[in-house]
């Protein structure tokens, strides 16, 4: 047995055995879950250790939960009532498109699996939604899982950068950038704290928050994605109350930071870029899509390609990849082509789900602005790590609501 083998495995059957603690352990489970979740690399340099045949290790804790689910449900069928809106929303959608998918005579391959993949982080954060209606870890408890987890994914970035080597020229070339869940995470943290500063303060002192951004701020940079410098820039000036003079110099930090560290390590796709460089940039990530525009009939801009639809990617052909691929680097256009403009459906049930346990209007406003501006240039119903999203929202606030938070959406939320 392969030794990536041997680690997807190991990793699966953690899983197995989280999944089956939260019968008897649920806290203990799901913390241990998250904490894993994040520590285990979720980035594509790491596929071949935590994916097989596109089933990934965490895809065993979710489905042990689904048995939990219908135990449940059978039990307190409120709970099926409640939520009569998303289910027939999520139903809907997939029998239409499993329906076309037959009616098209598409190939039951890798790519009709991959397109899943939407499907199962729906399901499984309707799970988590449904589950979940009491704090599960207190803040002061979490805030030492992110302390951790940053503090040992910046080591681990450390290692990668200095004793590893991908046999993958892409990785190789740009070894110097890291990101998987865990900078997204840090990215909805420092979102949070915008609004939540006091709340976290009740929980834990200052000079530990204020290290937990700093780890924060440090694991976005070394994702060297100017595309999260600049939602979380933009979020700052958008929501925040500080005057203007103290956004500016506030939001400058992290800027300033950014091209420093782009200029330390010669990531050349930040220091020589200027607008032609980023235009082309973008045209040749969203050619492909564009080509499947342009071919797509009246009729398919209503509901798309459906199930199993691939982009050529030509340019893999020198990494000795599939130059098929499911997805580009655009959420958008990615379910545009797709589901058309039913993919707008699809994008209602993603937030629904997200927003669940967050009650505050101006959060809930930062957060779909956040995902707006990253579904730019990133196809995050797509990448592995996105569930964590999903969890790490549920247990941040309801660790921080002092009263129940179990509810049903309203269909108006």
């Amino acid at each position: 047995m392969s030794y990536d083998i041997l680690i997807y495995f190991s990793l699966s059957f953690i899983s197995i055995f989280l999944g089956l603690l939260y019968f008897f352990y649920p806290k203990k489970s799901l913390t241990i879950f998250f904490a894993i979740g994040l520590i285990i690399p979720t980035s594509n340099q790491f596929m071949n250790f935590i994916s097989l045949n596109g089933v990934y290790f965490f895809d065993y804790f979710f489905l042990t939960l689904l048995l939990y689910y219908l135990i449940t449900l059978s039990i307190n069928k409120n709970i099926f009532k409640e939520n009569i809106f998303n289910i027939a929303l999520f139903l809907f959608f997939f029998i239409f498109y499993t329906l076309l998918a037959v009616s098209n005579s598409v190939d039951i391959d890798k790519y009709l699996l991959r397109d899943l993949r939407p499907i199962l982080l729906l399901g499984y954060a309707f799970i988590l939604t449904s589950i979940l209606n009491k704090p599960q870890i207190s803040f002061k408890s979490l805030a030492n899982v992110l302390l951790y987890v940053f503090v040992f994914k910046i080591l681990f970035f450390i290692l990668l950068l200095y004793t590893f080597s991908f046999d993958d020229q892409y990785y190789q070339n740009n070894i110097f950038r890291y990101f998987d869940a865990v900078t997204f995470v840090a990215s909805l943290f420092l979102i949070s704290r915008i609004f939540l500063k006091e709340l976290m303060l009740n929980e834990i002192s200052k000079i530990k928050l204020n290290l937990i951004i700093s780890l924060a701020l440090i694991i976005i940079l070394i994702s060297n994605l100017r595309i999260l410098i600049f939602a979380i820039v933009f979020i700052y000036f958008l929501f925040s109350k500080r005057n203007l003079i103290k956004k500016i110099l506030y939001a400058l930090i992290p800027i300033v930071l950014f091209v420093i560290y782009s200029y330390a390590i010669s990531a050349n796709r930040v220091v020589d870029s200027n607008s032609d460089i980023v235009t082309l940039q973008i045209i040749s990530r969203f050619a492909p899509a564009v080509e499947k525009i342009i071919e797509m009939e009246p009729h398919q801009f209503i509901y798309g390609l459906g199930f199993g639809t691939y982009f050529e990617i030509p340019w893999f052909e020198y990494r000795s990849l599939d130059t098929k691929l499911n997805t580009i680097d655009s959420t958008y256009l990615t379910l545009f082509v797709k589901y058309g403009m039913f993919c707008i459906l699809l994008l209602i049930l993603f937030f629904r789900l997200l927003l669940f346990n967050i009650r505050q209007t101006k959060i809930r406003r930062s957060i779909l602005v956040f995902y707006f501006i990253i579904f730019i240039t990133m196809s995050t119903l797509y990448q592995s790590g996105t569930i964590f999203h999903f969890l790490f929202l549920n247990l941040l606030f309801l660790s921080l609501n002092n009263e129940n938070t179990s509810r049903s959406i309203s269909i108006n939320s």
